[in-house]
């Protein structure tokens, strides 16, 4: 008995260096970013940046793939079934790991058992912008026509965010508003750019741009507090709907398995890049606000995210699809 005990010491010895060694050589190939959303999103841009400048720190680079449709599900499901071996992540944001759990029947991927949260990389504001021909320029006009016009104004719906943004202005208002369905916010904001629907609720990073040059007209921010790169915008809340205070966040997970010190060696480099002053800097300059936190938080967060959206969907009003 004595031999056979020490026979399986050694074993589980052997296994255990051979754990270490495989989390002190990570990485050894391309990693991949799979994002839920297209090219010139929010979260599409926060990807990139982080894949920059994780790149040097990691010694391998990054890919990003843009996986999208179904407000972010596609892209979800497939990284769920992925290996766990911290190759391929998710960027997921509070659509993935929020909304679309009360927003669809059937959901091909549990947001909290299916994932491994690795680190919180930022929190998005968002606009109102309208089609800069629509004869309105503010909240009070906006809620005006929309009330003149009964359902006669439609709104772009390129995120599972800025859909439960839309349903909650439109309750808290008292007006009706017809959805027009997109499977990204870059393909959206064209159409409206381009007035062929009338309103949306859109991260600033995608938006700003067009805001500045005058081919959208941005009439609020969805914070209860004003934005420091919009301060001249009011709040929703001070305008419309009382209590009014959403936004977007974005965060990098992966596989449920994947190994523990692989997960901890991807949240320190995270942050270490969060914090970088180049990083902050781009980061404002597109309206994202840059929050590291540990592993451990980042989860309880997570969870704390699935009810609170699941929450603004029923009081919304959303039928599930």
């Amino acid at each position: 008995m004595r031999s056979v005990a020490k026979a399986l010491l050694a074993v589980l010895a052997c296994v255990g260096a051979t754990a270490t060694a495989g989390a002190q050589s990570y990485p050894t190939r391309l990693i991949t970013i799979v994002v839920p959303f297209a090219a010139g999103s929010g979260s599409d841009t926060a990807a990139r940046i982080l894949g920059q400048y994780l790149a040097p720190r990691l010694g391998q680079g990054f890919v990003i793939e843009n996986r999208i449709g179904a407000t972010g599900a596609i892209a979800t499901t497939a990284v769920s079934r992925a290996a766990a071996d911290g190759y391929t992540l998710l960027l997921g944001t509070n659509s993935t790991h929020g909304s679309n759990s009360a927003l669809y029947k059937k959901l091909n991927y549990d947001p909290i058992k299916d994932f491994a949260p690795i680190a919180h990389t930022g929190v998005f504001s968002y606009f109102l912008v309208v089609d800069p021909n629509l004869p309105v320029k503010s909240v009070a006009d906006l809620v005006a026509l929309a009330k003149a016009k009964p359902a006669d104004l439609t709104y772009a719906a390129g995120s599972s965010t800025s859909i439960v943004m839309a349903e909650s202005f439109a309750r808290g208002a008292g007006v009706q508003m017809l959805k027009v369905p997109y499977r990204s916010n870059p393909p959206a904001l064209t159409d409206v750019i381009g007035g062929r629907v009338n309103i949306m609720f859109c991260d600033m990073s995608s938006a700003v741009t067009s805001v500045q040059a005058g081919s959208l007209r941005a009439l609020a921010v969805t914070t209860k507090a004003r934005s420091t790169l919009a301060p001249d915008l009011p709040t929703i809340d001070e305008t419309a709907v009382k209590d009014f205070d959403l936004a977007s966040w974005t965060g990098l997970f992966a596989p449920a398995g994947t190994p523990k010190d692989v997960i901890e060696r991807l949240n320190r480099e995270v942050n270490a890049v969060l914090a970088l002053p180049e990083v902050k800097e781009r980061f404002a300059t597109l309206g994202i606000e840059a929050q590291p936190q540990s592993v451990e938080a980042f989860s309880a967060y997570v969870k704390s995210e699935v009810a609170k959206w699941t929450t603004l969907v029923k009081e919304a009003g959303i039928e599930a699809e």
